[in-house]
Order: C-alpha cells, then sequence, then structure tokens
C-alpha cells in the first residue's frame, strides 16, 4: 500500500510530460475540435500550431491552400492575397496582406511555397519568408520572419487531418491582447475557418 502515493507520482508526471511535445509545443486550448499548441521563440517570436480533422478529399484541400485569391473569405485578417507569376504549381511565390486596426501599421509577408507528397499521401506544404523578392509596399510592414508549414494527413473514410504551424514576429511592437489576437486566435480560426469551407457544399 505505500507503494501507492509513488505510482500516482508517477501518473500526475507523466501527464504533465505529455502535456508537451518532444519539439517543445504545449496544448494552450481545445474548442470545437481543434486544438492549439504554442512555443515561445527567441526574439520576441512565438510558434503556433494548430491540428483539427474534417472530412474532405486531399485533392480539394490541396487547391483550396493554392486558391490564394479566395483567402480574404477564410484567413484570418488576410485583406487581400495574390501568387506571384513565374513559379511552378509546387514551387511559388505569393504575397498576402494582413489588416490590423488602426492605428497600427497594415503588414504583409512575401513567402516561399514548396509542395511535396509523401508516403502514405501525405502532403506537406512549407511557406518560407523571401522578403526582399517582391519590391516594397510602402503603406505596410513586411515581415522579416515567417515560416509556416501545413501537413494533411488522410486518415479513414475520407477523413483528412490538418496540421497548421506557423512561426512569425507578427506580434512584435504591439499590445499584448492584439499580439494574442494575431498570433494564437488567428490560425485557430484560419484552420477552422477552412474547415468550414471544405465541409461546406460545393
Amino acid at each position: 500500500m505505500q507503494l501507492l502515493p509513488y505510482f500516482f507520482f508517477l501518473l500526475v508526471l507523466g501527464t504533465g510530460v505529455r502535456a508537451q511535445s518532444a519539439d517543445g509545443f504545449s496544448l494552450e486550448s481545445e474548442e470545437d475540435g481543434v486544438r492549439v499548441y504554442i512555443r515561445t521563440e527567441d526574439n520576441d517570436e512565438m510558434s503556433v500550431r494548430v491540428v483539427t480533422r474534417t472530412t474532405a478529399e486531399l485533392r480539394r484541400v490541396r487547391a483550396t491552400l493554392d486558391d490564394a485569391e479566395s483567402y480574404p473569405e477564410w484567413v484570418h485578417r488576410c485583406d487581400g492575397a495574390y501568387i506571384v507569376p513565374g513559379g511552378t504549381a509546387n514551387d511559388y511565390l505569393y504575397v498576402s496582406g494582413i489588416d490590423l486596426p488602426f492605428p497600427f501599421r497594415d503588414k504583409e509577408v512575401v513567402a516561399r511555397v514548396q509542395q511535396t507528397v509523401g508516403p502514405q499521401s501525405v502532403f506537406r506544404r512549407t511557406i518560407r519568408a523571401e522578403p526582399t523578392a517582391v519590391p516594397p509596399n510602402a503603406g505596410r510592414d513586411r515581415l522579416q520572419v515567417y515560416f509556416g508549414e501545413w501537413v494533411v494527413r488522410p486518415l479513414s473514410r475520407g477523413v483528412v487531418e490538418l496540421q497548421c504551424t506557423v512561426r512569425t514576429d507578427a506580434g512584435a511592437g504591439l499590445p499584448g491582447w492584439l499580439r494574442r489576437e494575431i498570433l494564437t486566435n488567428g490560425p485557430a480560426k484560419t484552420v477552422s475557418n477552412l474547415r468550414d469551407r471544405l465541409e461546406a457544399t460545393p
């Protein structure tokens, strides 16, 4: 009987360890089937990972992610986006605007998208900032740090897991409430909106 408190301690300790993944992400919230994980980085940056599931064909997920002009309809705070001419279907540049409330200056990201389909038909889409690839927009602050990754993993019976990870300095210099709204709530809303868009009747 004296071993019971010890076993209970190990159980609690194990639960705490599982709350943080091997790569340092900790569960921040879970609501309506959307899990949000965060990891604090150096230089006022933050990484956010959002995971959910939906019923959709992989080709439809990919087509939606590639349709930059439709981003304002589902990407949180996006007020316009376009693909820069000259790339390929699996390697291209895009520009996306980020609308911020007055008196803060709007931001934008210029990034390269690279896409692959690996074993088990797992679709991987990496997004890396290339801030000097397109001439600057005088009316916006261009993000210097931006890394994103979409992993779309087919499961069973037409269900796919959507995982979106973003690392950025978009919140630098902003008040705490707006920083949280952009860095944490923004990716969660974006993934939730994408799920709803995919589940809507075509």
